[in-house]
């Protein structure tokens, strides 16, 4: 599986040679492109920033160019639950270059589960979903999730409002709220990259 990169980034790929991804925004990259290269990758970024299965979101920060406005790396996953592939290039990038990963996706059990591996505009749901009792379950069963308050207190939430809150939300807010009122107040806090930042399995 491929994500695709947008921001400062240099590696080089066998049979093709440097690639950079703050020229080449939206370069799509597989773990093999970088392993058969001997996997040495450059960066100035100082955090790297994965967007899991939100393509609005994507689209939203790379359009606004906060790759460029920021010290950071945008890598886009569509798969709402990230493949070992990407879960061992994420991985390898964070261990290579140093960086604190910040992890953007949807409010729902889905999203806790690929974490795992990362009240306006809610969306309900059903009591019966497959949702609700994957949220009870990692609730009850899942030690990685005990381990972390702050996903206990929101997964308790989901099941006791059933509900759910999508990257898309923000969208009523302005249709540059993500990329410019919301990333850049986050990124402010010195906190911010050690609350969201986790440790990939």
């Amino acid at each position: 599986m491929a994500v695709f990169i947008a921001g400062d980034l240099r590696f080089c790929q066998y049979g093709v040679g440097m690639v950079d991804c703050a020229n080449a925004r939206g370069q799509e990259v597989t773990l093999h492109d970088v392993d058969s290269s001997g996997g040495d990758m450059t960066s100035n970024a100082e955090y790297i920033i994965l967007v899991v299965g939100s393509y609005g979101a994507y689209f939203r920060l790379t359009k606004d160019e906060v790759d460029r406005r920021f010290p950071c790396i945008i890598v886009y996953t569509p798969d709402p639950v990230p493949e070992e592939d990407t879960i061992s290039f994420v991985r390898k990038m964070k261990e290579e270059l140093d960086l604190p990963v910040l992890a953007i996706a949807e409010s729902s059990p889905r999203d806790v589960v690929a974490l795992k591996m990362h009240p306006r505009c809610m969306r309900p749901m059903n009591s019966n979903s497959k949702d609700l009792k994957l949220a009870q379950r990692l609730l009850e069963k899942d030690a990685i999730v005990k381990e972390r308050p702050q996903w206990v207190e929101e997964l308790t939430l989901m099941v006791e409002t059933r509900r759910k809150v999508e990257v898309d939300a923000l969208s009523p807010l302005g249709r540059s709220f993500l990329s410019n009122v919301y990333f850049p107040n986050k990124i402010g806090y010195d906190n911010l990259l050690n609350y969201y930042s986790y440790k990939l399995p």
